[in-house]
């Protein structure tokens, strides 16, 4: 009787049917957890039967306690299985899991925002800003910026040793190798910039300043006054300004002289957050709203060519060989494959702890892990 309940359950366990997500490769835990649990009964009630002595009638005896135990313990066990079944559909009902791959390095401040900027990684934190060397080694440059409160927008110029750093009351300059005090460089509320070789963009709040870089930041036009707050910049050459505020994405070519002159822009559904760019199409991380896809090639005429909405909040974006990175906070990193029909999920990672944000220099992927206060490199060649 107890060779015939065993192989009945492994019978049962092996002919379960495999979980159609992942590949089919997932036995449903169900089935597992039910085997296992009519394993372990049947095992306590064999020591029983063996150990008990005499018959006081009902399913006293060996013979009935021991499929009696195995049923029970199935029982349970399927319900336990059901359970973790449908936690892992939750996790998983938008994308397969994947695991990356990569280095990862432990930061000396409490993380908020990233920033990869030529070969520099800027991390943001409470303490200080801390930059950390591109490549294989994640080699630490030093930390910068400390005792500044409310730091946000970072960038830095290897070239001209400048590092700047945006926060609430003003625009900071600093030496990128070196440890001086830094200075006051612009006053105002610095919430996004961008650096194209002697050019730096600044949203102050709602207003689009340029400046060129030289000893001191020299205003070169008047500031352009948008509808709403400037949350992310990106130059796309020297003759394009991409401007991301919380309600649109806007084109401005920029000539020699510093003159901005507005091309087209694509109002957003959603409130927008970080901007990313890759050939002809512009990446937007809205939050709630997921991100979307904007063709760019024809500024004049802006076209959404996609939107992908299953993170429950989209905190950031990066792109890299033709995929799309989707910093989901508590959920992990969604990847994306962008076509003419839209996105397609192709993976979810849960392993990175919290991702507050994503950047990519195009040889590796560097992703903030907020919870476990790391920074992870995730090569192009070793993701998965």
């Amino acid at each position: 009787m107890k060779r015939v309940v065993v192989v009945a359950l492994l019978v049962t366990v092996a002919a379960a049917p495999l979980d159609a997500q992942n590949g089919g490769g997932r036995l449903p835990r169900k089935w597992l957890v039910a085997g296992i649990g009519a394993l372990v009964a049947s095992a306590f009630a064999t020591v029983y039967a063996l150990s008990f002595e005499g018959d006081i009638g009902g399913c006293s005896g060996g013979a009935c306690v021991i499929p009696a135990s195995a049923l029970g313990g199935a029982v349970v066990g399927f319900m336990i299985g059901s359970e973790l079944d449908k936690l892992y559909s939750i996790r998983y009902r938008h994308a397969p899991p994947v695991t990356l791959r990569g280095r990862t390095l432990p930061l000396a401040v409490m993380p908020t925002d990233l920033a990869v900027r030529q070969r520099n990684v800027l991390v943001t934190g409470a303490e200080g800003l801390e930059v950390i060397r591109t490549g294989p080694a994640l080699d630490r440059v030093g930390l910068r910026a400390r005792g500044l409160r409310g730091i946000g927008p970072v960038t830095s110029d290897s070239v001209a040793n400048v590092l700047l750093v945006g926060t609430p009351v003003g625009l900071y300059r600093f030496q990128l190798r070196g440890d001086d005090l830094g200075t006051l460089a612009f006053p105002g509320e610095i919430s996004a910039l961008a650096t194209e070789d002697d050019r730096l963009a600044l949203g102050l709040g709602p207003d689009l300043h340029l400046a060129r870089l030289a000893d001191s930041l020299l205003p070169v036009a008047e500031a352009i006054p948008e509808d709403a707050r400037i949350v992310d910049l990106a130059w796309h050459g020297a003759d394009r300004l991409w401007v991301l505020t919380e309600d649109r994405l806007a084109a401005y070519a920029a000539d020699g002289n510093g003159t901005l002159t507005p091309l087209g822009a694509f109002p957003l559904p959603a409130l927008g957050r970080r901007l990313a760019l890759e050939d002809s199409v512009a990446y937007v991380a809205t939050g709630s709203g997921g991100v979307y896809a904007v063709d760019v090639r024809d500024p004049a005429n802006l076209l959404e060519r996609g939107n992908w909405s299953g993170a429950r909040f989209a905190y950031d974006v990066a792109v890299m060989d033709s995929t799309v990175y989707v910093a989901a906070g508590p959920e992990g990193l969604y990847l994306l494959r962008p076509g003419p029909d839209g996105f397609r999920a192709i993976g979810l990672s849960r392993s990175l702890g919290f991702v507050a944000a994503v950047a990519s220099d195009g040889e590796a992927l560097y992703v903030l892990d907020r919870s476990g206060v790391q920074l992870r490199r995730i090569p192009r060649t070793g993701g998965r």
